[in-house]
């Protein structure tokens, strides 16, 4: 029974603890940045459809360019600096992005593919208003679509997008973007012709 006692105790604190970290990350997140403050960390979730496509000759007529996908992909962001004054063009936020890729083929085979992707994103303008957005990442992952044209396994994972971000209140924004992704081992293992897709995201974005 002490024992017990002892494990209900620990548990209970450890409950006490994360309700109050909790607490302490969302008074954070209630700072904005037209008070020249920002959220350490904010959260998003995006989904969306890959259409894959051959920018090189080689890919073209061959299994890589039949690649369909999608995608679910969690990420968090922190941002890094301002640029700008506030009346210049350019004025906008500057994110770090970490950002979890899963993928599911649905064509020309059934596979999934995860991976763990480091990013910047630029956003243009001031707070509250619509923003748009550039957005660039590198990662690494597993790839497993059995395609005859490239490998299964390691695989590095590059993105590039542009987007809009639109806000809905203080707290939560909607996101939209349209992305290019590739995906291939760099060598490592062939064949390694590379998996290109040229998709859309949409989701929604809180701090």
């Amino acid at each position: 029974m002490p024992k017990a006692r002892g494990i209900r105790a620990r548990r209970q604190g450890a409950v006490a603890l994360a309700c109050l970290l909790l607490a302490s990350g969302l008074a954070r997140a209630n700072e904005t940045e037209s008070k020249g403050t920002f959220p350490r960390i904010g959260y998003g979730l995006v989904a969306g459809y890959g259409y894959g496509v051959a920018p090189r000759s080689k890919q073209r007529g061959r299994d890589v360019e039949d690649v369909r996908t999608v995608a679910i992909e969690p990420y968090l962001y922190m941002p890094l600096r301002v640029l700008g004054d506030g009346k210049r063009w350019y004025h906008g936020r500057l994110d770090g992005l970490l950002q979890a890729s899963i993928l599911v083929e649905l064509e020309p085979r059934s596979g999934t593919a995860a991976g763990g992707v480091l990013g910047l994103r630029y956003l243009l303008g001031r707070e509250g208003h619509l923003r748009p957005y550039i957005e660039g990442g590198l990662g690494l992952g597993n790839l497993a679509f059995d395609l005859q044209s490239q490998d299964n396994g390691f695989s590095f994972f590059i993105h590039t997008a542009v987007g809009i971000r639109q806000p809905l209140n203080e707290r939560f924004g909607l996101i939209a973007s349209v992305l290019w992704q590739h995906i291939s081992n760099a060598n490592i293992h062939p064949p390694n012709l590379g998996i290109d897709t040229v998709g859309f995201r949409l989701g929604l974005e809180f701090r």
